[in-house]
């Protein structure tokens, strides 16, 4: 691990003199649930969340260039950003340019990098003590039958405030559109979509983050997910989706369940409670179910990591919730992001650390299921990438700055990376209509002395003339058409200093990288 800090930082100076072709336009297979760019091949996201939960609304850190070049570096390319209601429109019906200009400037600037942005309208208790919605919609709610905080007789903590019936009214005002409050919200984000229809590195627009049940106090069964999922939440995704569409008929739309509606795949009371994407049947190329993953039982810095909770949460809550995702979606159609897991500060250097262990199982569980996510949060204090001097922190850096294909010229069936080999393998059905490489991303610091490719007989390697991190597969080519098709190929990258290991491997040495 000594070596980290200096190659994390020549890496980042690498990454600045890069020039990244803007991004393409993704969209969704209806069916098969891939996302998919331009040239027809399956994208993966790796990334982070960046949200400022008050004024300005914005993540300052994210106007910090540097920054930005120590993301590309680390192969990032999605980042998760706040689209502030009460940023965007702090008063009704009037918008603030000079906020949706600063956005606009970050979403460019980590394009130019080849990072796509999802735009979220991050809210936490919908209410105007707290952050994302306006202060006028919330006072345009009549009260609640019951001060605050009941039923609870105090709020220790922000997640608490779910709980009090103020809370759970003001999400029943919206879901029941009183006096125009869901139609209001349809507004801002058609605004929204006009404001961003033509930046292609815009992948999605995240519609509500963690959306509440409703008022329970007056319908208990709300609690259930499928019954909040059908009664409250698909009628304000469909009527958002409307306004959106007028303004913009190609972005993608994230929606979420209710943050437990996806511990079950039943398609009743237990699971999201969702007939279809927002829109209907005809939206599925362009829709995205977005979920959280949180262990209840995982607490944050503990320095022990009890054997039961690591059973409860690695071995039954997470692998649930992974399956039940992609259950649904043969239902649903679109496609899946993780948009949010973590709480877990990683030190890569200690394996047995509590915190590793729980950020390593999502993110292996999340290369196994080939499932896209973003990270919460790197950007506030305290810093989980970043020390108070913006120093990045290598230890927590290389458990998510991963090996991985993040362009696929066919379908992958397989992706693995072990952090503590630096071995990486994937095996794919390629696609030799594709002319676009598939790419896998190889971050410099897993591999100190160079990275050795091997690959099956059919395919042909490539590194990138500016950023050896940037390795491209190709079918070799013979009078134009292709040779030795299989039906399936495999790539595996390892350490070129682990001269054993690559005796060990099946398959042809297709190229040697030395930094």
């Amino acid at each position: 691990m000594a070596g980290i800090g200096f190659l994390l930082a020549l890496s980042c100076a690498v990454a600045a003199c890069l020039c990244t072709a803007a991004p393409s336009r993704i969209h969704v297979h209806p069916d098969n649930h891939w996302f998919l760019d331009a040239s027809g091949r399956v994208r993966i996201f790796h990334g982070i969340n960046a949200i400022e939960k008050g004024f300005p609304w914005y993540p300052a850190q994210m106007l910090n260039q540097s920054r930005l070049d120590e993301l590309q570096s680390w192969g990032f390319n999605a980042l998760r950003l706040g689209m502030m209601w009460a940023g965007a429109e702090p008063h009704e019906g009037r918008y603030n340019q000079t906020y949706m200009n600063v956005i606009q400037n970050i979403t460019s600037e980590l394009g130019r990098r080849g990072i796509y942005t999802i735009l979220d309208m991050h809210q936490d208790g919908l209410d105007s003590f707290y952050d994302g919605v306006p202060p006028w919609l919330v006072a345009s709610f009549p009260p609640p039958d019951h001060p605050y905080p009941w039923p609870l007789k105090n709020i220790t903590s922000w997640s608490q405030n779910y709980f009090t019936q103020r809370c759970s009214h003001n999400f029943q005002c919206l879901y029941d559109n009183y006096k125009g409050a869901a139609d209001k919200m349809a507004g801002f984000w058609k605004f929204v979509a006009a404001e961003f229809s033509n930046q292609t590195s815009v992948m999605g627009y995240e519609l509500i983050n963690e959306p509440w049940v409703g008022d329970w106090t007056k319908d208990p069964e709300l609690f259930l997910p499928g019954h909040a999922g059908k009664k409250n939440l698909a009628p304000l995704y469909d009527r958002i989706n409307r306004a959106v569409r007028v303004a913009d008929d190609e972005t993608l739309i994230f929606y979420e369940p209710v943050t437990w509606g996806y511990i079950f795949s039943e398609d009743g009371v237990l699971g999201s409670g969702f007939e279809h994407v927002p829109g209907g049947v005809a939206y599925r190329n362009r829709s995205v179910l977005s979920y959280h993953y949180y262990c209840w039982v995982f607490q944050l810095g503990q320095q022990q990591y009890p054997e039961y909770k690591r059973v409860l949460c690695d071995e039954i809550l997470g692998p649930k919730m992974f399956s039940a995702v992609q259950e649904d979606l043969k239902t649903l159609g679109g496609g899946s992001f993780l948009t949010e897991f973590g709480l877990c500060w990683p030190n890569a250097s200690d394996p047995t650390y509590p915190d590793t262990i729980e950020c390593g199982f999502v993110l292996k569980k999340a290369d196994s299921s080939l499932q896209s996510w973003t990270y919460w949060d790197a950007t506030p204090g305290p810093q989980v990438f970043w020390d108070p001097t913006g120093r990045a922190i290598p230890e927590r850096v290389s458990l998510f700055a991963r090996t991985y294909a993040r362009a696929v010229a066919g379908v992958p069936t397989e992706m693995t990376f072990d952090i503590d080999t630096s071995r990486f393998q994937l095996t794919f059905t390629s696609d030799p209509s594709i002319k676009a490489p598939t790419e896998i991303f190889v971050p410099r610091m897993h591999y100190e002395a160079g990275y050795t490719v091997l690959s099956s007989a059919e395919l042909e390697c490539e590194v990138d003339e500016k950023d050896h991190s940037l390795l491209y597969i190709r079918h070799k080519q013979t009078n134009q058409v292709t040779a030795f098709l299989t039906d399936e190929s495999s790539v595996t990258v390892v350490p070129s200093s682990d001269a054993n290991v690559i005796d060990s491997i099946s398959g042809n040495i297709c190229l040697k990288v030395n930094w």
